[in-house]
């Protein structure tokens, strides 16, 4: 079984993957230790890909700009403001190193239980039935997606690809009565730097996205995810 390659990809798999594997402990012989131990990572490795390093990014580019404004002017620029320090959400629990060995330690663990089973495999993520990735048949995917400013003027939206060819992304604005496509992305996560609709103004954003398959929209739209864009 191949997880997702990139670390957006994998964080986004793994969350779901712990909520289904919650479910489905007891019948597969998993104790409470081994779901908390899944739950622990998932955290873990969602902060550090969807908040920690994505903050300090942004921070190391503001600090770089400034750099450079105060460096090679132009002469005559007001004084410029240090930036702020770079603030993150709480930090979840630590985890022991290795949270990928440990999932496909699990993964193969989960596959040799008695109580495996093929649609057990598909629910949780782990099972490659045909071995050429999906089918336009597949039961409606879903693609998971998560969105986050990270401004001024962006928005950050990760999503999940699986072995799809990518995703096709819309979005809903403060006042908008349909969602408008923001195209096709194959590989997250989609950066949306459209201004706002009242200069200057902070908007609500909403965003879903929906599988492509061989230039097909397959599955279901994913659940809408919301944030606050920040001009």
């Amino acid at each position: 079984m191949r997880l997702p390659r990139t670390d957006t990809e994998l964080a986004l798999w793994l969350n779901n993957f712990s909520t289904s594997f919650t479910a489905y402990a007891d019948a597969l012989g998993f104790t409470e230790a081994d779901v908390n131990s899944v739950k622990a990572d998932a955290a873990m490795l969602n902060y550090i890909v969807g908040d920690l390093l994505p903050t300090y990014k942004s921070a190391l580019q503001s600090r770089t700009s400034f750099k450079n404004l105060v460096m090679s002017g132009p002469t005559g620029t007001a004084s410029v403001a240090l930036p702020m320090p770079p603030t993150t959400g709480a930090a979840p629990a630590v985890v022991p190193a290795g949270i990928v060995p440990r999932l496909r330690n699990l993964i193969q663990r989960i596959q040799l239980s008695p109580g495996y089973t093929e649609q057990i495999g598909l629910d949780l993520g782990i099972s490659e039935r045909d071995g050429v990735g999906p089918s336009v048949a597949d039961a409606a995917p879903k693609p998971s997606v998560r969105a986050r400013s990270t401004g001024p003027g962006t928005v950050q939206v990760d999503f999940s690809k699986e072995k799809y060819d990518g995703v096709v992304i819309e979005s809903q604005r403060d006042g908008d009565d349909e969602w408008q496509s923001l195209g096709l992305d194959s590989y997250s996560p989609y950066i949306d730097d459209r201004p706002p609709k009242v200069e200057g103004k902070p908007e609500t954003r909403q965003y879903r996205a929906r599988y492509m398959l061989r230039d097909q929209p397959t599955g279901e739209w994913s659940d809408i995810v919301t944030t606050t864009f920040v001009p």
